[in-house]
């Protein structure tokens, strides 16, 4: 065989070999994405809706004022738990706020003091006092695989 027909192969077989590589790369990637499990509990009434936000922590920032939130979910609201799943994490440091938006008007209500009327929770059931908890009470640490929290509504 001469050295035109085995350049040939090697040139042929480079592509599969990276989309291989690839392969596994991606495989690799999805063994170590993470989720964080938020079990909501509490739940008074199967009116409105919960909102689940999923916030990391920015320097400055007030949890959970808004700036770190990198999703959130929204769910038809049913008395007792509901599980909400946040997948292919990056590993770090997490905080979840939620309530229970039961006059559908997507705003967490509040009275003339500023104290919530609808339903709230925070990750690893953190309390503030006089206000939210901080960012470092309620983060969860999310690393490879399944990470769970709760947050029970304090109404």
């Amino acid at each position: 065989m001469n050295d035109t027909g085995r350049s040939r192969r090697k040139r042929r077989a480079m592509p599969m070999a990276a989309a291989a590589l690839g392969a596994v790369a991606a495989l690799a990637a999805a063994a170590q994405a993470s989720e964080l499990h938020v079990a909501v509990e509490g739940i008074r009434s199967d009116r409105g809706r919960i909102m689940v936000a999923l916030h990391a922590p920015v320097p400055g920032a007030d949890f959970p004022d808004g700036a770190g939130t990198v999703a959130a979910q929204w769910r038809k609201a049913r008395a007792g738990t509901l599980d909400f799943v946040f997948g292919s994490l990056p590993a770090g440091r997490f905080a979840v706020a939620v309530f229970h938006d039961e006059n559908g008007n997507e705003e967490l209500d509040t009275n003339l003091l500023g104290i919530p009327r609808e339903g709230y929770a925070f990750s690893r059931n953190a309390r503030g006092f006089a206000g939210p908890p901080s960012f470092d009470a309620a983060a969860v640490e999310v690393g490879a695989g399944r990470v769970s929290t709760s947050a029970a509504l304090g109404y």
